[in-house]
Order: structure tokens, then C-alpha cells, then sequence
């Protein structure tokens, strides 16, 4: 991700409650645990939801240190901050207070940085794009998507259009993808397609914006 430093506070993200956040904890693990925002107090403190291992809530310690990552629709950006554990609660329910961070990173997820998916779509092809089958999408950037099919019949330079369902911190959205084919390859799998996007209306870069963050931050 590249990143750039902007002097914003976090409640300028105007994040609601419920937002996706994901925690990396110093010294637990080097996986990104998952977990949500309960709410804020401004200049304040952060409450979130202690992840989850194997159902049971992590064994934390005070103090902690640890980065939150999140995509701020509203910005219509990553988000990414350092903080640390400042109380600890299970009751009424496990949840965490997290000091406010003195500094955000904000920026854009490189259209290269592929997430690895295994979607279904439709892949409208031919004249005037009246043919369709059905394939997977194997791997999705802002940039383009590697489909998988039994068989797909385009050759590099045909135009395409895919329809999928992405769902989107527990929203679902059709997002229509207008591209290129870039390479065709067939295996023993079936057909492997490359695609280069050309064409990507604003509300449906946001949802994949965010599909693809999402989708990297669980890898």
C-alpha cells in the first residue's frame, strides 16, 4: 500500500459503529485479527471488539502495543494508525478501550496489489457482448482480475464486461467491471483468463476498493 501522512484526527474518518477494523498485535501473532468498532470519544479513546480465537476472546495485556488497519469509506481510503491497550472488559461483553492515535496514514491500495478471491461472476463476451457464461475470479485488483472457466472463448484484445456480488463489511453490491483481455491460457483447470479493467464507474471503484483492502487484510 502506498501510503501518504496527512494531519488528520480520527474523527475526521466519520467512521460509524460497526466499522470492519483489523488489529495487529506486537508479540501475538503476525496474522491481522479481526474486529469492529463499538464507538469513540473525540481527543478521548477507541472502544472495539476483542477478536476472537477459536470462539474464545484473545488473552490481552494492558498497555499492548498495536497497528489498526480499516478502509474509511467516507474518505474513501485506507486507514492505517499505531496505539495501545488502555482497559480491558468482559463485560457486558469482551471489548477493548484503544488510546486515540496522535497520527493517521492515509492512502491508496496500489491497482496492482491483487487479493487472492475465488468469486463467481458473469462474463459477458462477443459482439456487442451478448454471449455469456459464468466463471471464478481468482484474483482481483483495482487494476484488472484473473478468471478461471471450464471454457471461455475470447482471444487477447476481445472486450469484456463482468458482473459480480461483492460483499462489503456485511453489504452486499452488484459492481459491473468493463476490460480487456490480456492473456488466455488452457490448462488441465480449464481456461485461465487475464483482464486488464478500462472502464469503472465511481460507486463501483468504491466497493472494489474496499473488497479488494478487505480481502488482502484477511491473507
Amino acid at each position: 500500500m502506498t501510503a501518504e501522512q496527512k494531519q488528520n484526527r480520527f474523527e475526521d474518518l466519520r467512521l460509524l459503529p460497526g466499522q470492519p477494523l483489523q488489529l495487529d498485535f506486537e508479540g501475538y501473532t503476525s496474522d491481522r485479527d479481526r474486529s469492529s468498532l463499538i464507538g469513540y470519544r473525540p481527543g478521548q479513546g477507541i472502544i472495539v471488539t476483542t477478536p476472537l480465537v477459536n470462539g474464545t476472546p484473545m488473552v490481552l495485556k494492558l498497555g499492548t502495543p498495536l497497528a489498526v488497519r480499516l478502509f474509511a469509506t467516507q474518505m474513501n481510503c485506507a486507514c492505517a494508525f499505531r496505539t495501545t491497550i488502555t482497559h480491558i472488559s468482559r463485560a457486558p461483553y469482551p471489548h477493548l478501550h484503544l488510546a486515540m492515535p496522535g497520527e493517521l496514514v492515509l492512502g491508496e491500495v496500489r491497482s496492482s496489489v491483487r487479493a487472492k478471491v475465488a468469486l463467481i461472476c458473469s462474463v459477458y463476451y462477443g459482439d456487442g457482448l451478448q454471449q455469456k457464461s459464468s466463471a471464478k475470479i481468482r484474483d482481483l485488483s483495482l487494476g484488472g482480475a484473473r478468471l478461471q472457466a471450464k471454457t471461455l472463448p475470447v482471444t487477447a484484445g476481445d472486450e469484456v464486461r463482468l458482473t459480480a456480488q461483492l460483499s462489503v463489511s456485511g453489504i452486499e453490491r452488484i459492481v459491473t467491471l468493463e476490460g480487456v483481455v490480456r492473456s488466455v491460457t488452457n490448462d488441465n483447470d480449464g481456461t485461465q483468463v487475464g483482464l486488464q479493467f478500462n472502464s469503472i464507474s465511481d460507486s463501483d471503484r468504491i466497493t472494489l476498493h474496499a473488497f479488494v483492502l478487505s480481502n488482502i487484510y484477511r491473507q
